[in-house]
């Protein structure tokens, strides 16, 4: 028997995948792609609200009234309940993004790419349904009301190769089309970076080499390293009208293995990044990130010990061995929200950090 805040959870989210399903189906282009990852983020946020209040009987970061956001969500959902697995992690996340994209900025997505987002996205929220309250989705929506795609696409990289191919001419000399690329690349982009693990927003910058490097580029691997691994897997389920179809990830599939090379560590082939856009996270946002305070989030560093570690923080000094500038990269931000999620006190961490000020001040 679940709780009466669960099952409230449990309705929000199959209303907001409804409309979202809907909006994916309807013959009107007007708003579709934003509407459409809108209503599927919310979904998934309600849905996996309501297993981690059953869980838990709290969805709020710690010491604070903010409720958890998709992102803390599905990373309660991964590592603490075990309700998804990476492959589900990267759809979610790359729909996370579509949706903070089409919220505060422009997004374009072809029927397949949409259609790749919400189809996989179904098939998790079927998952996650029938663990929570034992009910399939056929039991709170029809079947015939899934996602309707007349060409189904079988492969994450054709799909992703066709889209390359149309933004690379979108950005030839005399188009004049380079902002449709950049709001077709992002969906892209959302997909690549959740597979290898980023989970911030491209700094402008890394967008512009991406559009740079698909239209110097035919091959699109380089550009979306992370989509190489991606395979879609699935079979028709005609029982109960439901297709599965899922992403999964497979690090050997390629001809070439990528990963980000490590500073002095010689490679096959580079894909050029700029160190400090990989150390973008100011150390005064840490605890903004957190849904924490700032006094917070300097605690957790110092706690963590997040400076010693080079893979979570660099700074940049003047000749005169000053620091000039100082950030936190997306392992840091891991890093603290894994500890967090695995109960750490905050309260006693801001505790050891004012002693040990103190002391400094003494």
């Amino acid at each position: 028997m679940v709780a009466r805040k669960t099952k409230q959870y449990v309705e929000t989210a199959v209303e907001s995948l409804t409309l979202a399903i809907e909006l994916f189906n309807r013959p009107s282009p007007t708003g579709r792609e934003h509407a459409t990852v809108m209503m599927a983020a919310h979904a998934f946020e309600m849905l996996l609200k309501a297993a981690i209040y059953e869980q838990r009987k709290k969805v709020k970061f710690s010491g604070s009234d903010r409720s958890f956001d998709l992102g803390k969500c599905v990373a309660i959902a991964e590592t603490s309940l075990g309700l998804i697995d990476d492959g589900d992690r990267v759809v979610l996340l790359a729909l996370k993004d579509d949706r903070d994209t089409a919220t505060h900025d422009v997004i374009v997505m072809s029927d397949d790419v949409l259609w790749l987002h919400l189809r996989s996205a179904v098939t998790i929220f079927r998952k996650v349904l029938l663990s929570l309250t034992g009910q399939d989705l056929t039991d709170v929506m029809p079947g015939r009301v899934l996602p309707v795609s007349a060409t189904p696409p079988t492969d994450v990289g054709l799909v992703v190769g066709r889209e390359a191919e149309q933004i690379a001419k979108l950005l030839r000399p005399g188009t004049r089309r380079r902002a449709e690329a950049r709001a077709r690349v992002l969906p892209l982009m959302s997909l690549d970076r959740a597979a290898r693990g980023e989970t911030e927003p491209p700094a402008e910058s890394e967008i512009n080499r991406t559009l740079r490097n698909l239209k110097e580029n035919s091959d699109w691997t380089s550009a979306f390293p992370g989509v190489v691994g991606l395979q879609l897997v699935g079979s028709p389920r005609p029982s109960d009208q439901v297709q599965e179809i899922s992403l999964r990830i497979d690090s050997k599939r390629g001809e070439v293995a990528v990963r980000l090379a490590r500073e002095g560590e010689d490679a096959a082939a580079y894909r050029e990044v700029d160190t400090f856009d990989r150390y973008s996270l100011k150390l005064s946002k840490l605890g903004e990130k957190l849904g924490l305070t700032r006094h917070q989030g300097y605690a957790m560093i110092h706690y963590l010990d997040l400076k010693a570690d080079p893979a979570c923080y660099r700074c940049r000094t003047t000749p005169k061995g000053n620091i000039a500038w100082q950030g936190l990269s997306n392992r840091a931000l891991d890093r603290a929200r894994k500890a967090l999620n695995e109960g750490l006190d905050i309260n006693a961490v801001v505790a050891t950090y004012n002693a040990r000020n103190a002391r400094n001040v003494k």
